[in-house]
């Protein structure tokens, strides 16, 4: 009975309810242009977390937690280029989902972006979708994802309030003997930095790193914001600037355990390779613009995530939570071009990304968050990240539409 009852709720589950995805071309759907003084808020906020709590990051079984080994956080950073406005928002969170980015950005005076450090040992519950309970962050708790979103609103009206004049600073060096990759024959090692320095001294910075954090142990004894959280604090100590450490094309990076047991070991060695930044100084007029593109999605393909008996009842799960679209952005400020997507790029995925949009740099875990992504060729063959891809291997050709629309809507 029950072996009838498991293949009748199997054969339901693998009918096909996606049907075909229509596929739009890539529309820009916001452009915004500043030329002038620059001013920059920013501030962050602890996440409150109601314990115990579920830790997310990883399949299951997963750790049940009655505290914070470490605090987590919601930053956020307010840049005004000549009147005009832009919200970056941070969590320590392991992704987020469309329905957190809608409830922090709505009814913001400004556009508002909202990215993920992508801690795998920060909060769960935050995200209603079920494929995503399944695979990272347990059940959706209304409660979780309300105070998640409360610390990054929270965060962003005290960023608003803090808005003061500033110059920016942008610099880029090498991040030897930290990342080495999982996949592939190359890993992205560049250290990127923006400084933003006020009358008074460092207000913000924002640092961005291509490496999983992924050095707190799977069963941890608490939440964790892992080496991006530590590092921020260890620059935010007795006033220091409010720091935003994002993900580059990090899905085939991971930290070099040999050298950097613990996310502590790795957080010293990125802050002492990070003060070591050379910076170059931009102008007082700066020139800063920011674009939104929607990129349609092919219909997933889950057959190289789950063995092909599982791939329709999976494929069923992303379409019923999936939107059929993502969001795809681009920033200029200064000598600064970023091209942000909602995926984790491994590093030749990110640089196709790079070159279509002119971008200095990548960054993902963006607005959304939609899987991987690798290049055509690793898609096709199965290798580098393709095993954790859940859209068929033309994803990145139109995700390249869509940074080379948002690069060009730049210049």
């Amino acid at each position: 009975m029950l072996g009838t009852t498991l293949l009748l709720a199997w054969g339901g589950a693998s009918v096909d309810r996606c049907g075909p995805w229509i596929s739009r071309p890539v529309a820009l759907t916001h452009l915004a242009h500043g030329q002038g003084a620059l001013q920059v808020g920013a501030a962050k906020v602890e996440l409150q977390v109601q314990f115990p709590t579920t830790v997310g990051g990883y399949g299951p079984l997963r750790s049940t937690v009655e505290r914070s080994s470490s605090p987590l956080f919601a930053r956020a950073l307010v840049i005004d280029v000549g009147g005009q406005r832009l919200a970056l928002v941070l969590l320590d969170v392991l992704l987020v989902p469309p329905q957190l980015r809608d409830a922090i950005g709505k009814d913001q005076p400004l556009p508002t972006w909202v990215l993920a450090t992508h801690t795998h040992s920060g909060p769960s519950g935050f995200d209603p979708r079920l494929a995503s309970e399944l695979a990272a962050l347990g059940s959706y708790s209304p409660r979780d994802f309300d105070g998640v979103a409360a610390a990054g609103r929270d965060a962003l009206r005290l960023a608003l309030a803090a808005v003061k004049p500033a110059r920016l600073e942008v610099g880029e060096a090498l991040t030897e003997g930290v990342s080495v990759p999982r996949s592939g024959a190359e890993v992205d090692r560049r250290l990127s930095r923006l400084r933003f320095d006020g009358p008074a001294g460092p207000v913000a910075q924002v640092l961005i790193i291509s490496a999983h954090p992924t050095l707190v142990p799977k069963r941890p004894e608490g939440l964790h914001p892992d080496w991006p959280g530590l590092l921020a604090q260890r620059f935010e100590r007795e006033g220091g600037p409010v720091t935003l450490v994002l993900q580059g094309a990090g899905g085939n990076a991971s930290v070099d355990r040999k050298r950097l047991p613990t996310p502590e070991a790795a957080a010293e060695r990125l802050e002492t390779l990070a003060r070591g930044v050379s910076t170059v100084v931009q102008p007082d007029g700066l020139d800063g613009a920011w674009t939104e593109v929607h990129v349609s999605l092919p219909r997933p393909d889950a057959r190289r995530v789950v063995p092909a008996p599982l791939a329709a009842a999976a494929e069923n799960a992303l379409c019923d939570d999936a939107e059929d679209f993502v969001v795809v952005h681009g920033l200029k400020l200064g000598d600064a071009r970023l091209v942000l997507v909602p995926f984790e790029p491994s590093f030749a995925a990110g640089r196709v990304l790079e070159e279509q949009a002119d971008a200095t740099r990548v960054v993902g875990l963006a607005d959304g968050y939609a899987g991987y992504v690798e290049t055509v060729e690793a898609a096709r063959a199965g290798e580098g990240e393709a095993r954790r891809q859940y859209f068929p291997p033309e994803l990145l050709t139109r995700l390249a539409e869509g940074a080379k629309l948002a690069g060009q809507a730049l210049k």
